[in-house]
This record gives structure tokens, sequence and C-alpha cells, in this order.
């Protein structure tokens, strides 16, 4: 039975990097669960783990680094044996997202903000440009931003502006 109260349960997650040097144990038996309406931060030295943790919610663990042990379930449902597309079109931005710390710096300042949040909802929505500028308004609406800002460059923004084009992307 699915308890539906949890969003997110990681149970023994392990990810470990195959170097030339041998085997490093980035992240050994880690498990947590969020219910709905819960925050969780994960707090610790730095490298520690934290940022492989989160990545490894997403499948995005970088080689040579694997997922090697455990589950991730997001709605009930593990993750770990879906596809990179099906993790594109169904988990990742509709279901788990990751704010890099340098957020802001992952816009680019030749494109306006249309363009590049356009790019990103057709890549994970597999939608038309007229649905797609919808889910633009909406999106900018969530996090306080007026639409026209939409024509802008990211250089025109101030950084919480820019900070909140990317949580809205």
């Amino acid at each position: 039975m699915v308890d539906t109260n949890n969003v997110l349960k990681v149970e023994n997650l392990k990810i470990n990097f195959f170097t030339r040097k041998g085997i490093v144990y980035a992240v050994d038996d880690i498990s947590f669960t969020l219910k709905k309406g819960e925050t969780l931060g994960l707090v610790g030295e730095s490298g520690c783990g934290k940022t492989t943790t989160v990545l490894g919610l997403m499948k995005m663990v970088p080689t040579p680094g694997e997922i090697t042990g455990g589950r991730i379930l997001i709605d009930g449902k593990n993750i770990i044996p879906l596809s990179e597309n099906e993790m594109r079109q169904k988990v990742r931005w509709e279901k788990v997202s990751m704010v890099f710390q340098g957020a802001m710096n992952c816009l680019t300042p030749v494109y306006t903000i249309e363009k590049q949040m356009m790019e990103t909802i057709q890549e994970h929505k597999n939608i038309k440009r007229l649905q797609a500028k919808k889910c633009i308004t909406n999106y900018l609406n969530l996090v306080g931003l007026p639409e026209d800002i939409i024509r802008r460059y990211p250089h025109e923004l101030s950084g919480g502006m820019k900070q909140r084009i990317v949580i809205a992307t």
C-alpha cells in the first residue's frame, strides 16, 4: 500500500564514484522521508555528500558516479529503474527540482528571459509554444514577477529577480 502522505522517501541510498584510485563512497546508506507540506534541509560540512544526495534524487549523478543501492520513492514510485527520458518527461521539473547555489549564473546573458524559459518548458513538458507561453505567465505569477519581464535580458534584472526566474523555470 502506498503512503500518500510521503512525497519523498529515500531508503538506504548509496552513491559511489568509481575512479582509477578506487571507490569513493560519497553517499553511504542515507534514509529520510519528506511528507506533504514539510520542508527538509540537508546540513553538513563541505564535501559531505549533500549535493551528491540531491543529484541522486534526480538521477543526475555525474560520471563516474553511480547510484549503487537503495530506493528513491517519489509519490510512492521508485524512480531508480526509470530511463533518462522518463525522468526528464515525468519526474524532473514536474515532481522534483533543484535550485543550485549559483542559480543566477545559469541564465544566458544573450537570450531573453522568455527564450530561456520557453526552451526549458518545451523540453520538459513537450508542449507547443502557445501553451508554453501560458505556463510562463503562470510561473512568473507564482514567484511574483510581472509578465512583461519576459522581454528583458538577465543583466537588466536584480539578483532577486533572476533567482525567482530560475525558481519559476
